[in-house]
This record gives C-alpha cells, structure tokens and sequence, in this order.
C-alpha cells in the first residue's frame, strides 16, 4: 500500500471528506474514540479491533498533517483566498471606498 492508498483508508475510516482541517480531524477522532470505546460495551473485543483502526487513521492523518509543508508566499496564500487577491487588486479604486 503507498502513502496515498494509506492516507486516503485512513481518512475513509474516520469517516472525513477529501478536504479537513486538523480541529475536524480531531473531532472526528474523539468522537469515534467516544462511540467506540470498549468499555462502553459487552461486545469489548469487537470494538478494541475498531478502536485500533481509529487509533491507526488517526495517526496516519495527523503524521500526514504534521509533515506537510504550508507555503507563506503571496501567490499561495492568495490562491488558497482569493477575496485577499481582489481585495489588493481594487484597494486603491475610488468606488470600493
């Protein structure tokens, strides 16, 4: 399995989108970690193999986070937002005054 196969599991297994910040992400952890717990249940050994898979996800994403790189250049930070790009093309016109 390549890196992007194991990303892409993992973000299915916590149940995200394709786009996440890391305060969703987290979110998303606890609240399957809550749901699932084994100590919640009678079933214990179903839900500690499903815990570790949600433990595994979520170690996977976060590495992932923590790994990749943010670009600060204004070209970047513009196209990630662009109302900054409009906001810098028209902040000398008259009619946005």
């Amino acid at each position: 399995m390549d890196k992007f196969e194991k990303i892409d599991r993992a973000r299915k297994i916590l149940g995200l989108g394709e786009k996440a910040g890391k305060e969703e992400i987290k979110k998303r952890y606890r609240e399957l970690i809550k749901k699932y717990h084994p100590d919640k249940t009678p079933e214990s050994q179903k839900y500690l193999e499903k815990v570790k898979s949600i433990n595994w996800a979520y170690n996977i994403i976060i590495s992932y986070c923590d790994e990749y790189k943010f670009s600060f250049s204004r070209e970047d930070v513009e196209r990630m937002n662009p109302e900054l790009k409009l906001n810098r093309q028209f902040e000398d016109d008259w009619l946005t005054k």
